[in-house]
């Protein structure tokens, strides 16, 4: 099957992904004991 088309959501229009990219940041500022807040995801 060849691909004819690709779409990208980087804004949240179609899917809301912001807690996930904050929780993904979240355990990598853990990892390295930096604190991290949402209000410094924002």
């Amino acid at each position: 099957m060849k691909i004819k088309a690709a779409l990208f959501d980087l804004d949240g229009v179609l899917v809301d992904t912001a807690r996930y990219h904050y929780e993904a940041w979240l355990v990598l500022a853990n990892q390295l004991s930096i604190p991290f807040t949402e209000k410094e995801n924002e």
